[in-house]
């Protein structure tokens, strides 16, 4: 009898596999149901109707709205975000959620009011509010903007110049001011650099200043050891160009230039040190472009050596079209033998056609149509130009 007792009690205590699934089962389809009743609220959803997400990017924001029991507090943010303060359109709204839904949580007196009156005490407009909302949304919510702008405005003369360098790179409105800006700009200082220097560096180079200081100390050692003098024009160059390689690829593209260029590496180290950027000019570019200096317009390696620009004009657009009208003029008589090529390739366009093209017009007729069919490259030898 009490076998038989211990047996019912085990019994009542077990549950199979089958009958748990089966529980689940039905647990979750409840679940299921009660998120497809009517009326019941759904973030996602809100996302997707009122913000313009897409699904994908919805499922994404789930963990920030998933607290959600009403749209109030959203359509609270939304109603100020596109009212009369701000006049956020329906793509900056999709926008600015996309890459921040936070901000749907903020409430409006508390956090949005209050940046928008910062916004106004550094004496930005309806439009350039838009733009810090379009490319640095995360300022709407950023606890410490006062800080930010109170360096960054004064530091760059205007916000127009802070919108300007922020639409290259947002982090400049997150990175930490003292730890990682001052110290960027310190060790610019050190060079020589003036503070207006700095600031045009940073339009092209916008992640200058946001780099860590020891991965910034390392791209400035690099520039010292092209040998700029650090306080010459150029060294500005040469940064931005060591901001963009490595060691090994400024390395390669010197040897490079020694075989292309049959010359020395001291050599070629001195012609970048007149004009860094050339080091950013791509491996095919500078063997085709010297080939044709060298072969067809009869350069020597001395001439390019001492006017490394010629290496960067387009051999298409530029290079071959002009050779094309000095080589013409020249069987003509019409200009000198010793013409300089390289005077003629700098000049702007409307300048060059002024002196080489339009006042030959009579003498020569078709060359202005030869030329812009040069600029085209449609010459009919083109292939003997390297092109």
């Amino acid at each position: 009898m009490l076998h038989l007792q211990k047996q019912l009690l085990l019994l009542r205590g077990y549950t199979s596999p089958l009958l748990c699934s089966f529980h689940h089962a039905l647990l979750s389809t409840a679940v299921s149901a009660d998120a497809a009743l009517p009326g019941k609220f759904s973030g996602k959803d809100y996302l997707v109707t009122a913000c313009g997400l897409t699904s994908g990017q919805a499922v994404k924001a789930a963990k920030y709205t998933s607290h959600w029991k009403s749209p109030s507090k959203a359509d609270a943010v939304l109603a100020f975000l596109t009212g009369p303060d701000v006049r956020l359109s329906k793509a900056d709204i999709s926008r600015l959620v996309a890459y921040d839904v936070r901000i749907l949580n903020c409430g409006v007196e508390k956090t949005l009011k209050r940046r928008l009156d910062i916004f106004r005490a550094y004496g930005l407009s309806t439009d350039q509010i838009q733009s810090f909302a379009r490319f640095a949304p995360a300022v709407f919510r950023s606890f410490n903007i006062h800080e930010r702008f109170g360096f960054w405005i004064p530091y760059l003369g205007s916000a127009a110049e802070l919108i300007r360098l922020v639409k290259r790179n947002n982090y400049l409105l997150s990175s930490d001011i003292e730890k990682v800006i001052k110290p960027n700009i310190a060790l610019l200082r050190e060079r020589g650099l003036s503070d207006h220097d700095i600031a045009k560096m940073c339009v092209p180079n916008s992640r200058m200043l946001t780099m860590k200081p020891k991965t910034f100390m390392a791209t400035l050692a690099r520039a010292d050891l092209l040998g700029v003098p650090r306080r010459s024009l150029v060294f500005k160059q040469a940064v931005c160009t060591t901001m963009a390689l490595r060691m090994d690829t400024i390395e390669s593209k010197l040897n490079l230039l020694c075989e292309i260029l049959k010359c020395s590496k001291d050599e070629v180290v001195k012609m970048m040190r007149m004009n860094p950027v050339l080091l950013r000019t791509s491996v095919d570019k500078l063997r085709r472009v010297s080939k044709f200096l060298m072969t067809v317009a009869g350069l020597d390696t001395k001439y390019i050596l001492s006017r490394p620009a010629i290496l960067m004009y387009s051999l298409k657009s530029r290079l071959v079209p002009r050779h094309y009208v000095m080589k013409v003029l020249r069987e003509k008589g019409l200009i000198r033998e010793d013409k300089s090529f390289y005077a003629m390739v700098t000049i702007r366009d409307e300048v060059f056609q002024c002196r080489y093209v339009q006042p030959h017009k009579d003498v020569l007729p078709g060359l202005a149509e030869a030329y812009e069919a040069c600029c085209k490259g449609e010459l009919p030898n083109a292939h003997n130009y390297g092109c």
